[in-house]
């Protein structure tokens, strides 16, 4: 079964989280792994990581992520391009289990810029 939907967050915040998956996917760490590392809940990384979840970085977690990374400047953490737009609307096609309970994959299909 799949599903599709949309949800509006800021171009900063999709890709600074797509940019910590990738970096935690690079050092072989678990969503749970990082979460431990950064001295939070256990779930917390896989929230954020979540298109169903509204949960994001703050300016606390940054500086907690540069540390689980070994990173001694945060600027080292935030090697990504700065995003062309503000505000975007991000549609997700979600392949859900039989019984439409839980998620097994997740792709974004779309993302536009809102004005």
């Amino acid at each position: 079964m799949e599903k599709t939907f949309a949800f509006q967050t800021t171009q900063f915040d999709f890709e600074l989280i797509n940019h910590i998956r990738t970096l935690r996917k690079s050092k072989g760490f678990t969503k749970e792994d990082l979460s431990l590392a950064m001295g939070v809940t256990k779930t917390f990384v896989g929230n954020v990581e979540s298109f169903t979840q509204r949960h994001k970085y703050s300016t606390r977690h940054i500086a907690l992520l540069a540390k689980a990374f070994g990173y001694k400047n945060i600027s080292d953490l935030m090697k990504f391009p700065t995003p062309q737009f503000d505000k975007i609307k991000v549609t997700v096609k979600q392949t859900m289990n039989e019984s439409g309970t839980k998620s097994l994959s997740s792709e974004v299909v779309k993302i536009e810029h809102l004005k």
